[in-house]
């Protein structure tokens, strides 16, 4: 809450400061982050004075592709489309190189970056879902691809909704990888076509063939649906050599240390996962740090920590990074 309420604090003062007369009055400072009125959410995404690049910059993501609370201040897509949208506008795609995640690895790629791509709100076929996966950032390249998830207030991830659904429902699963409500797939998602349990056992520690109590992707649906979306062959085969997740968040954010819900999902994950380096995290702090002495850039570094006081963390990793660890 301490964390929150700060960062609240600061997007208050931005907003007095620039965005005074496009708030929405339906939501005063009391009740929580500024919010911008419906016609000015354009105003969320941080651009710089050059006219294309600004335009670029707001196109990354589309009207139809914004999140329900993406006038909100807080909202962590806005952020995203900033940063990423702007990497992408400059052609500085150069500049993720070499910036080690945590485990040591790098974030994204190394040595090379001709040829990689950035897709913001990218969708994902092949897995036989109604609505497909869309990832945050989807960084594409010679090497592989990079599946990016990005959280800022955000104090957990996305888990699956059928334990959420009523009894009574068809599609309901009490949390457990058993066959239930007559189905004959133990997954209520498997039965109606979709194919995480296809592909998950390639990625995780999890066999399809015997029941689990709990279901271990109940509570890391997000990072490993993100995972087959990072492995995923165009012909729908799974390669586990072909990418991997990258988590970027909010060094600040209590939900990603200690026992914080989010710290706790990337612990299951990470503890489950066959695949060494498959799923990796970067704070927004490294992140900016990377781009800092960039001239072009140097805009939005400023606006980003006066925004969400997120400051460049100190350069001292350079280039190599830490050790690499699992």
């Amino acid at each position: 809450v301490g964390y929150v309420d700060a960062l609240v604090r600061t997007l208050w003062l931005w907003a007095d400061k620039h965005h005074r007369e496009e708030l929405d009055g339906r939501h005063p400072r009391e009740k929580g982050p500024p919010v911008l009125a419906t016609g000015a959410a354009s105003r969320n995404v941080l651009v710089p004075s050059q006219r294309s690049k600004a335009d670029g910059i707001r196109a990354a993501i589309r009207k139809g592709q914004r999140h329900r609370w993406f006038r909100s201040l807080k909202s962590s897509q806005a952020l995203t489309q900033s940063v990423f949208g702007a990497i992408q506008a400059f052609d500085r795609l150069d500049l993720l190189r070499d910036v080690p995640a945590e485990c040591g690895r790098p974030a994204f790629y190394e040595k090379c970056a001709d040829g990689w791509t950035l897709g913001l709100e990218h969708s994902l076929r092949g897995l036989g879902e109604p609505r497909p996966t869309s990832v945050d950032v989807l960084a594409s390249g010679p090497g592989g691809r990079v599946a990016v998830e990005c959280k800022l207030t955000e104090g957990e991830f996305g888990t699956c909704s059928r334990p959420r659904l009523r009894p009574g429902d068809e599609q309901y699963c009490n949390g457990s990888y058993t066959v239930q409500h007559r189905r004959r797939s133990r997954c209520a998602l498997t039965e109606i076509g979709i194919r995480y349990w296809d592909h998950l056992p390639r990625l995780f520690d999890w066999p399809d063939d015997r029941d689990h109590e709990p279901c271990p992707f109940g509570e890391t649906y997000q990072l490993a649906r993100n995972a087959l979306a990072a492995t995923l062959t165009p012909d729908g085969r799974i390669d586990p050599d072909q990418g991997h997740v990258l988590v970027v968040y909010d060094a600040r954010n209590p939900g990603f240390r200690g026992e914080g819900k989010a710290e706790q999902q990337w612990k299951a994950v990470v503890a489950s996962c066959r695949v060494p380096g498959l799923v990796r995290r970067v704070s927004w702090q490294r992140l900016m740090a990377a781009i800092a002495d960039t001239q072009e850039l140097a805009y939005l570094v400023d606006a980003v920590a006066e925004k969400y006081g997120l400051e460049p963390e100190d350069r001292s990793w350079g280039r190599a990074g830490g050790p690499v660890t699992r």
